[in-house]
C-alpha cells in the first residue's frame, strides 16, 4: 500500500472541514469558525431577528417599534410587510390588516392604482410597520385586524387621507378608538352622528 502524499494529507481534512462547515451553517445559520449569523437576512434584520425568523417566531423590530408609541390596550406590534393588497389593506408576517376609518378605491373604481401605489411606496414590502390595533373595533367582518398603521413613524391612515387617496369611513366614527385623532376629525369624524350614519 502506497503512503498518502503530503498534498492528500493537507487537502482531504481541509475539504472535510469545509463540508462540515457548510452543513453546520445550513442547519444553524451560523458560521462554524466565528459563530456569526450569516446570509442576507441576518445582515438586514440583525442577529436577534434572524434567530426569530429561523425559529419561525413573530418578527419584531425594536427600532421601528419605538418610532411610534401606541395608545390603548389592544395589540401594538411591529411586523414585516409581506403583501400590499390595495390602498387600505396590507398583510404582514402574522396579520391581515385593514386600515381603521379609511376607505380607498376598490379594483373597479377610479384611483385604485394610485392609492395602492401610494401605500406600496410609503410602506414597501419587506419593511417594518408598527400596528396600533383599534381598541373599540379590533377586527372587521372579515376577521382582518383594524389598525392605525405607522411606517417610519408616520401614519399611513392619515397620509392616504392627506394625499387624496382615501375617504374617511364616517359610519365607524362612533365605534373607533381613532375617531378623535386630528386626521379623523379633519376628514369627517367631526360630522354629527346623525349625518354620519347616512353616509
Amino acid at each position: 500500500m502506497k503512503p498518502l502524499s503530503i498534498a492528500a494529507l493537507v487537502v482531504v481534512p481541509f475539504v472535510l472541514f469545509i463540508a462540515a462547515g457548510l452543513v453546520y451553517q445550513s442547519q444553524t445559520g451560523s458560521d462554524i469558525v466565528t459563530g456569526e449569523k450569516t446570509g442576507l437576512a441576518a445582515k438586514e434584520v440583525g442577529q436577534e431577528q434572524f434567530d426569530n425568523i429561523y425559529k419561525n417566531e413573530p418578527v419584531q423590530s425594536k427600532q421601528d417599534f419605538d418610532s411610534h408609541k401606541c395608545i390603548g390596550n389592544a395589540k401594538c406590534v411591529s411586523q414585516l410587510i409581506t403583501e400590499i393588497v390595495d390602498g387600505d389593506t396590507i398583510y404582514t408576517t402574522n396579520y391581515k390588516i385593514r386600515l381603521s376609518l379609511v376607505d380607498t378605491p376598490e379594483k373597479n373604481e377610479s384611483g385604485f392604482s394610485e392609492a395602492t401605489s401610494f401605500t406600496a411606496k410609503m410602506c414597501p414590502i419587506g419593511s417594518f410597520v408598527t400596528i396600533d390595533q383599534d381598541d373599540l373595533q379590533p377586527y372587521d367582518q372579515y376577521d382582518r385586524l383594524l389598525a392605525n398603521v405607522f411606517c417610519n413613524g408616520k401614519s399611513l391612515n392619515s397620509a392616504l387621507l392627506n394625499n387624496g387617496h382615501a375617504e374617511i369611513s364616517t359610519r365607524y366614527c362612533s365605534t373607533s378608538e381613532f375617531s378623535d385623532y386630528s386626521w379623523a376629525q379633519r376628514f369627517g369624524c367631526a360630522i354629527s352622528e346623525s349625518n354620519a350614519t347616512q353616509t
